[in-house]
């Protein structure tokens, strides 16, 4: 898919069927909220995650919440062609680099600040156009330092001022609340019956 003149999906295929979902940025990250909510109990978490949905899912309820744990973490990968293994699993692990909580006000003044859209305000915005904006944001802006700096390996700096000037940043700006990884959106999508 090219999103310079391929519209961005509003829906996942499940069994060769279209299942149209909710796509707006704010809805992802009150998904991962959710998921990650201890006050909330599995049965209405179930409950919750069937207003992602737009269309009835049907009876491959647990193929439909694949599609949609895909849509949610895959938005800038391929698929990979039926009979093809993605041999580099390693290039697909990465650390924590951003917190929608934690960063929001760097969110919210990086898009303003590199694209003057205040997100505060706007109606809409897809969850992939809302992720391709910060990964295109210019290095300066705050959110992408922080997000690179927490992106840097340790064991890779060799001269030791460095490492220690870099471990100070990243300590100073760790991740603290707890986010829900790919993983455990797609076990907590994986584990539903409905």
């Amino acid at each position: 898919m090219n999103p310079l003149y391929e519209p961005l999906p509003d829906y996942v295929i499940v069994n060769e069927k279209k299942v149209r979902i909710v796509t707006d940025f704010r809805e992802y990250i009150k998904l991962m909220d959710l998921l990650k909510d201890e006050d909330v109990g599995e049965a209405e978490k179930k409950q919750l995650l069937a207003c992602w949905f737009l269309d009835d899912p049907g009876p491959d309820f647990e193929g439909c919440l694949q599609a949609l744990t895909d849509f949610v973490i895959n938005y800038k990968e391929t698929k990979v062609s039926e009979g093809e293994e993605d041999n580099n699993e390693e290039d697909t692990k990465h650390n924590q680099v951003i917190s929608y909580n934690q960063d929001a006000p760097y969110i919210i003044s990086g898009f303003l600040e590199c694209y003057g859209i205040d997100l505060t305000e706007i109606p809409y915005m897809h969850w992939w156009k809302f992720q391709m904006l910060i990964d295109g944001m210019n290095e300066d802006c705050e959110l992408k330092k922080r997000m690179g700096y927490r992106s840097i390996d340790l064991n890779q700096i060799k001269d030791k001022e460095e490492r220690e000037r870099i471990r100070k940043i990243q300590k100073q700006i760790a991740i603290i609340d707890y986010e829900v990884t790919s993983e455990e959106i797609g076990d907590a999508f994986g584990n539903m019956m409905f």
